[in-house]
């Protein structure tokens, strides 16, 4: 018969050895951050049309937190129309996505020279191979050529 084994590891908010979880951290951390999180909230509720820097302000959530929280949805956009996290590549303020309009726009862009650049190499990488093959190809026998 196996013996089940505990796996444990270290909050990464406060170094204490725990049980892993879905959380990856300690049950004190967790219950800190559902209150943390909840007196956002509240905070939210009676001023939804707050800024970022004003709930970090008013509640003590560092703006990271925040950003967290947005992206894992535990705040909506929606309900909080002045709220926004950073875009990934620039870190303008953005509402949805992952990337502003314009380095997603950019990012294309860059894509698109690359498969062109690409396309042309494989090209020139054809017609060159035909220039330097030379001789007689078995291919070519069995093709009639």
């Amino acid at each position: 018969m196996a013996i089940p084994q505990l796996t444990v590891a270290n909050c990464p908010r406060c170094g204490k050895v725990f049980q892993k979880n879905l959380r990856n951290q300690c049950s004190d951390c967790s219950h800190s951050m559902d209150a943390i999180l909840t007196n956002s909230l509240d905070f939210l509720r009676r001023n939804h049309r707050s800024r970022n820097s004003q709930v970090c302000v008013a509640t003590g959530v560092t703006p990271e937190q925040l950003h967290a929280w947005i992206r894992e949805g535990k705040l909506h956009l929606t309900d909080y129309p002045n709220l926004s996290y950073p875009c990934a590549s620039c870190s303008k303020p953005i509402r949805q996505q992952k990337m502003c309009p314009d380095c997603a726009y950019r990012i294309t862009q860059d894509i698109r020279e690359l498969k062109d650049k690409d396309k042309s190499f494989q090209v020139l990488r054809r017609e060159k191979q035909t220039i330097t093959s030379g001789g007689f190809q078995i291919r070519e026998r069995l093709r009639g050529v």
